[in-house]
């Protein structure tokens, strides 16, 4: 069982064995305070109805029970993230353990930063405030309080007005370590005005790994954001995943959600389309075979007019799997001319396996074109059968059905060795052993 109040446990262990710096005191206290009034999320609310964070904060507890001694939750070394000056490498890739940065492999061309606000250029530290005072003025969420009040680095990426790097993507590896281990990694992204950004971020860790990452990023005018999020967790592995994506006027934002892993794996990303003529286009798969519980929560709020989404998530269910897709579009007052489009398919390949699925719309505002719609069923038995026709077995017609139903969102990877390793763990997720009714 937990200790009371255990952020207040876990942020005295941090601060007494981990060295940590003086900048984010005031960011943490008044998470701190928020999380002694407002608590932990349950079943009491209905964000939290068909997943339960009991077994999440019993890993917890015995993190804070092994956390006693300092070295458990040293921190590594920091490396200089200075810009570079090399010839232009293929991509940056840059190495996130237990929350704080680790190693970067590729120099950063000028025009873009990717650090550390634990070692940072005397330049950026007044971005680096602005960015820590705009997270800082987002609504109170429990889960990105607890990151706010434990958090041990705070991971910046940032472009300079008019530059692109389109075809240099920048690839952070969220890393959790030790057994057991809770990392709390923290994402601030800042694409300034007309610039351009490829990001990957990829969550993934050792055996009986716990983690509640937080992503923040706000994209300028006339900016866009390429951006994929990817959890490959170890089977036992859990991850609560908080995002926040802004967009200003004319901006665009492409974003890609995979989920392959995991025991308990929770995701609630915000995308707000705040400035006039934003768009952005959202698409996510997920596979929860096994035992593996899969929770997706999105949200899109246009607050602007002539706003544009679209969003397309697919997931299979196998074994006793179980996931769960919540996505929702808001159109505030203000923001006519909006267009929205919203779709959810879903694959059941088990009488044990479900998927619970629940698109919302809610339109405060006349002249707006919006859409929204889920399905959820069995695959094509026309599709099989022309399968079979043409020579294969039931088992491996279902599988390329079912490969091709999942694999479209990986089309979307800018990162080629990323997006092999994806599509060959998926292949061996199908053809390993992928149980059907």
């Amino acid at each position: 069982m937990l200790p009371e109040r255990p952020w207040r446990t876990a942020a005295s262990l941090a601060r007494d064995g981990a060295g940590l710096p003086d900048w984010p005191a005031e960011w943490r206290a008044s998470a701190l305070a928020r999380l002694d009034e407002a608590g932990m999320p349950d079943g009491s609310d209905e964000e939290w109805r068909y997943t339960s964070l009991t077994a999440w904060g019993q890993r917890w507890s015995d993190y804070l029970a092994a956390a006693g001694q300092p070295a458990a939750i040293t921190l590594p070394a920091v490396p200089s993230m200075q810009p570079g000056s090399v010839a232009r490498p293929a991509a940056i890739h840059v190495q996130v353990v237990n929350g704080a940065l680790l190693t970067q492999t590729g120099a950063t061309p000028p025009g873009l930063f990717v650090g550390s606000l634990r070692q940072l250029p005397p330049e950026l530290r007044g971005r680096a405030a602005e960015l820590l005072g705009k997270s800082a003025g987002l609504p109170p969420e429990q889960l990105v309080d607890l990151n706010s009040a434990l958090v041990s680095d705070v991971i910046l990426i940032g472009t300079d007005a008019g530059t692109s790097f389109d075809g240099l993507p920048v690839h952070i590896h969220l890393q959790g370590s030790g057994s057991p281990a809770f990392s709390h990694p923290r994402i601030l992204v800042d694409v300034a005005r007309s610039s351009r950004l490829t990001l990957t971020i990829e969550h993934s860790g050792a055996d009986g790994m716990l983690a509640n990452a937080v992503t923040q990023a706000w994209i300028g005018h006339g900016a866009h954001l390429d951006l994929v999020r990817v959890q490959s967790l170890p089977d036992d592995g859990m991850l609560t995943d908080t995002s926040h994506i802004d967009l200003a006027a004319a901006a665009s934002a492409r974003i890609t959600s995979v989920d392959l892993g995991g025991l308990l794996s929770r995701q609630s990303m915000t995308v707000v389309l705040a400035g006039a003529g934003s768009s952005a286009t959202v698409d996510g798969l997920f596979l929860a075979d096994d035992r593996r519980h899969i929770d997706n929560r999105t949200l899109l709020e246009h607050r602007a007019p002539g706003t544009t989404s679209r969003e397309s998530f697919r997931g299979l269910a196998d074994g006793h799997g179980r996931g769960i897709f919540n996505g929702k579009i808001i159109v505030m007052p203000g923001a006519e001319g909006s267009n929205a489009a919203l779709s959810n398919r879903n694959l059941l390949l088990a009488a044990t396996a479900e998927i619970d699925t629940k698109p919302e719309l809610e339109i405060y505002v006349d002249d707006v074109k919006c859409s929204h719609g889920a399905t959820t069923g069995q695959l094509d038995a026309n599709a099989l059968f022309y399968l079979r026709s043409r020579g294969l077995d039931p088992a491996a017609a279902r599988q390329v059905l079912t490969a091709a139903f999942l694999r479209e969102a990986l089309g979307h990877i800018a990162l080629p060795e990323l997006r092999e390793r994806l599509e060959a763990r998926l292949q061996e997720k199908l053809g390993g052993g992928v149980r059907h009714p």
